[in-house]
């Protein structure tokens, strides 16, 4: 069953966003965006001038970052402590975090904070995205006649296509099974 439009009113954009906000924490932009989306066709159809919709949305979220419902730092700290935890490469993080309209400063304050807990945020993220992939340490014994150049220069390519420096890749693809996996780089 389809949506009936309604007229864009502050309530109605309110509990839209709101009702957005309870299930997906999300950036200032984004939520701008998804209003946005959704409110101007319907004010079109009731004839609402567009820039009121625009005023009343950028009202709303104004508010909503004063009651600190709606936080950029917050969002883009989350989302790189659970990305890095994963093992997404900073890079990817950063490219992901820019889509939501999280501005490059508050990208690298939220790297620069998940760092100071976790350590360097792209040695983790290899590590992570290694133990799942079962790369370097976590390769498991070589078959007979497997040629180990290949599989690190395999290896080494699979790191690089998701999104990690060659210093970092390379590290992590020259331990061995057994090695001591170093919590640093």
């Amino acid at each position: 069953m389809a949506r009936r439009p309604r007229r864009p009113t502050a309530e109605r954009l309110r509990r839209r966003a709101l009702a957005h906000l309870e299930r997906h924490p999300t950036s200032r932009a984004h939520l701008e965006r998804l209003m946005l989306r959704r409110a101007l066709p319907e004010a079109a159809l009731f004839d609402v001038d567009p820039e009121e919709v625009r005023g009343l949305v950028r009202a709303l979220l104004d508010d909503l970052e004063r009651l600190r419902l709606l936080d950029d730092d917050r969002f883009a700290e989350g989302r790189a402590r659970r990305a890095i935890a994963r093992g997404t490469a900073p890079r990817r993080v950063t490219a992901a975090l820019a889509a939501k309209g999280v501005d490059a400063d508050t990208v690298a304050r939220a790297l620069g904070a998940v760092g100071e807990e976790i350590g360097d945020p792209a040695w983790q993220a290899a590590l992570g995205y290694a133990r799942r992939r079962r790369l370097g340490p976590w390769r498991g014994p070589a078959s007979p006649g497997e040629d180990t150049a290949e599989t690190r220069r395999r290896e080494l390519a699979v790191m690089a296509r998701a999104g990690f420096d060659y210093a970092t890749a390379r590290r992590l693809v020259s331990l061995e099974a057994g090695d001591e996996v170093p919590d640093a780089f």
